[in-house]
């Protein structure tokens, strides 16, 4: 007698494009077994499908995501772009450094 594995309900991620403080950015969706073992997400920043070659990848981390992968509202993820900008993803992708974030770096 075979036991069938209880499967968990399949979540409907959301892979459209998210703007924090402006900029825009997209989850990259694996399947539901990859996304149970990382602690984080990975995104593209500046997904815009005529410039989808110059993107960049970066990083969040589940506690500042919804389980669908949207952003949590009143989140301070400044950091996280702090860092994009330090290892150059925002030149590489083509977008202009932020004012609000000229400041921290």
């Amino acid at each position: 007698m075979t036991r069938k594995k209880k499967q968990k309900p399949r979540i409907r991620y959301n892979t459209e494009i998210q703007y924090y403080r402006g900029i825009p950015f997209r989850l990259i969706e694996y399947t539901q077994k990859h996304f149970d073992r990382l602690r984080a997400k990975r995104f593209l920043l500046n997904p815009d499908i005529e410039t989808e070659y110059r993107t960049q990848n970066f990083w969040i981390p589940n506690c500042y995501l919804e389980e669908d992968g949207t952003l949590k509202s009143n989140v301070f993820v400044d950091w996280i772009f702090v860092k994009c900008v330090k290892a150059n993803k925002f030149k590489y992708a083509g977008l202009e450094i932020p004012d609000w974030m000229r400041g921290k770096l």
